[in-house]
Parts: structure tokens; sequence; C-alpha cells
């Protein structure tokens, strides 16, 4: 493990999490002999330790995390859209290791913001298992996670976007942090969603980073017309817009809330 990636974990959940950095090269190992993998390299991550592995010349990528809760909801998720190809398949999992090996995806490049990302998130949002948590508590942690890095008044936003998720509109299983370094390009196959933080709330939601990636709202808007609510989409991106740079409180650094 980089130093890089020590830090980050280190920073994401507190100094606490220095002795399971400590056990990760033996649990790395217990993995790998388990479900006969041969680490190749490092990739990014922001909850997890990411490895792109080979089980049988086939590519896969072990995600270890320090919290088990993560993982359980993740692969809970998996299951979920297990029927849908534009969600990453989930093939071995150790939950309370924190531990999911998952389908490795190739090229694995970031979508572009068009119409393929859009399929993506149609077919994401199917009717949401017991066992989710709600949009709100979702929105409740990217908003003190983002006042505990980024110093600035996020209240209102945060207020503006409870408000949303309270309405009663038709609740979906919600990816939770749907930006485009979490749609990957899966060759033949289309784009495919990976790192889900799931909850259970309005479609809309998901839209906003489309939104925010597109050349401007008005494009980014229209193009979700008859996809999701459009006059909800924008009043998601109107509480959500704290979290890009050119408008974050009190001049607060860019960064996506991810977490």
């Amino acid at each position: 493990m980089t130093s890089t990636v020590r830090a980050r974990l280190v920073k994401r959940f507190g100094p606490g999490v220095r002795p399971w950095l400590d056990g990760l090269p033996d649990l790395v190992a217990t993995l790998c002999a388990r479900w006969a993998l041969t680490p190749e390299r490092e990739l990014t991550g922001n909850t997890s330790h990411t490895l792109l592995c080979r089980r049988g010349g086939t590519p896969v990528v072990l995600k270890l995390t320090p919290e088990p809760e993560i993982a359980a909801q993740e692969a809970a998720a998996l299951r979920a859209w297990e029927p849908v190809p534009e969600v990453v398949a989930l093939l071995e999992h150790d939950v309370a290791a924190g531990a999911l090996l998952l389908e490795g995806l190739e090229p694995g490049t970031p979508a572009a913001c068009g119409p393929a990302y859009l399929d993506v998130l149609t077919a994401l949002h199917v009717p949401a298992p017991a066992g989710f948590i709600p949009l709100t508590e979702r929105l409740d942690f990217m908003y003190a996670h983002a006042a505990r890095g980024r110093p600035g008044d996020y209240s209102a936003a945060h207020a503006a976007a409870r408000a949303l998720a309270l309405d009663p509109v038709p609740a979906v299983l919600l990816h939770g942090d749907l930006h485009l370094r979490n749609v990957l390009d899966a060759g033949a196959r289309g784009l495919v969603a990976i790192d889900p933080r799931p909850c259970v709330g309005d479609a809309a939601f998901d839209a906003a980073d489309f939104v925010f990636a597109a050349p401007d709202w008005e494009t980014g808007l229209a193009a979700l017309d008859g996809v999701v609510d459009v006059a909800r989409a924008e009043a998601w991106c109107h509480a959500l817009k704290v979290f890009l740079p050119a408008f974050a409180p009190d001049g607060a650094p860019a960064g996506h809330p991810t977490g």
C-alpha cells in the first residue's frame, strides 16, 4: 500500500484505522489464497483499499474496507442488481472482513456525459428491497462529511436536500454516488456502474451528477426529460451544488462528497 492510500484512509476513517491498515498485508494474502487471486496493482478508491487481481487469467477487483457495514450494504445492493447488466457483478464476499470480490471491467475508463450514462441511471432504479437506509440518512452523512473536511455553512443546503428527500414521491434503490468516475466503460458490454453507496429514495437524486458533468445545467437537465422528473432533478442540483468548487460555502476547497 502506498503512503498516499494510507493517508487517504486515515483521513477518511480517523487514526483508529491504523491497526487495520497494519494488518492489511495478511488479510490480502489470506483472501488471495482463499479466492485464488494474483494481485497486480492498486486501484483508486475512497473508502477502500482496492486491488486489480487475476483469477484464472480473468481480471477481478478485490475491495477491502475497514467498516464491514459499508461492505455489507454494497454487497446487498449488488445482489439486488444482479439481473442488471449495467452494474458490476459481485463474485465473492466476506462481509465480516470488509471484503468484496468484483468482476474486472475492461478498459474500465470513466464514462462520458451522454445517453449511455442515462441508460445506466434508468437501469439502476429498481424497486428497493428492505434493509437499505433512507436517502435522508445518506444526506446527513454527506453534509456532515463535507463540513468536517471543508469548513463552511452547509445548513441551508442540507435542509433543502432533506425536504426534497421527505417529499412523497416513489422510492427506488439509489446508487447514491453516481458521478462519472463510478460509471465505467466495459467495452462491448457498454457502461457499468461501480462503487454504490446504496439508499432508498427519489430517483432524481442520482441524476444530479449527470447535470453537473454536462456542458451546462440547461443541457444536462434537457437530456433528463423522460428519464426522471426534470424539475426535481433541478431542485436536487441546487441543494447539492455546495459540493461543487464554484458554489462551495466560504471558499471551501473542491471535492466530491463521497465516502
